[in-house]
């Protein structure tokens, strides 16, 4: 058994992309955490601890976050779809 337990071993694979895809998307619109927070209701504080992968958001928090961002929760968690389907079609 492990004697430290890592966050990534913690945080759902999930809430990674959705963190991925949240500091892609700020950073396209050109807003800062504390912009985006005054938009969502969500505080820049918890913003930067997703962005870090370092929580794990209730589906109410990613909700206000993703409509602040002008995008449905399914397109900040939709999985990605793998490198060779890309190249086939």
């Amino acid at each position: 058994m492990p004697k430290y337990l890592h966050m990534e071993d913690i945080v759902q694979p999930t809430a990674l992309l959705f963190a991925k895809r949240l500091k892609e998307r700020r950073a396209q619109m050109g807003l800062s955490q504390p912009e985006l927070a005054e938009q969502s209701g969500v505080t820049a504080a918890y913003i930067s601890t997703i962005e870090r992968g370092k929580g794990n958001p209730t589906l109410d928090v990613m909700i206000n976050l993703a409509q602040a961002l002008g995008l449905e929760v399914w397109d900040m968690i939709r999985p990605e779809p793998p490198a060779d389907a890309e190249n086939q079609g």
